[in-house]
């Protein structure tokens, strides 16, 4: 018996099989490419939507706070200038690109709403036509890479990992934090989802 389109859909958006907490060695991210000492990876989502579409919530860190639970808020970004082809050439507008720094409030533990951690980051690629975004952290050697791949039915899989480089704070950080990372991550993918395609594009 032929498959549906949506029943298609719906065996897509199912993981096969149970992601592992934590993945050593580490996978290469942009500026990490030998890898490092270990990777958290969230499971995969898809998402009606496209690349750019997903791209472009993932860049809108001042709407943060309206859809993510686990980054309820952004603060402190600074876009690097760019030369302005619209208007004045020897004048600058701000780009959100490579280079702009944020600093992210994220709320570690769903029972504990109140904790939140600040951590510092930096945007190290944009790569529309791959479908990769990635920032790393400013005081932790680690960096978090969002992946997107086009799939059938005007959807795309959306995955992303963390790999950290092994210093005295990513072993607390793996032993102390690996599991309500692995949730949070998984957590983003679905509230990533909820926001793209509530948008009236």
């Amino acid at each position: 018996m032929p498959v549906s389109g949506a029943a298609k859909l719906e065996e897509t958006s199912v993981p096969t099989k149970r992601q592992p907490l934590t993945i050593k060695p580490g996978l290469p991210t942009p500026i990490y490419p030998d890898g490092g000492w270990f990777t958290v990876k969230s499971s995969p989502v898809t998402i009606v939507g496209s690349k750019e579409q997903i791209i472009q919530t993932l860049l809108k860190f001042d709407t943060y706070h309206t859809w993510n639970n686990f980054i309820p808020r952004v603060t402190n970004i600074v876009d690097p200038p760019r030369p302005n082809s619209d208007s004045d050439p020897t004048s600058t507008a701000p780009s959100r690109g490579v280079g702009t720094t944020i600093v992210m409030h994220a709320r570690l533990f769903a029972s504990i709403p109140f904790f939140k951690v600040r951590t510092g980051e930096e945007v190290t690629t944009i790569n529309k036509e791959a479908g990769i975004v990635a920032w790393r952290a400013r005081t932790v050697e680690c960096e978090r890479v969002h992946v997107i791949t086009e799939a059938e039915y005007g959807t795309c899989q959306y995955q992303s990992f963390e790999t950290f480089q092994k210093t005295p704070m990513t072993i607390l950080i793996r032993l102390l934090l690996s599991i309500a990372l692995k949730m949070r991550f998984d957590e983003w993918g679905q509230d990533l989802k909820a926001a793209v395609e509530a948008q009236n594009w």
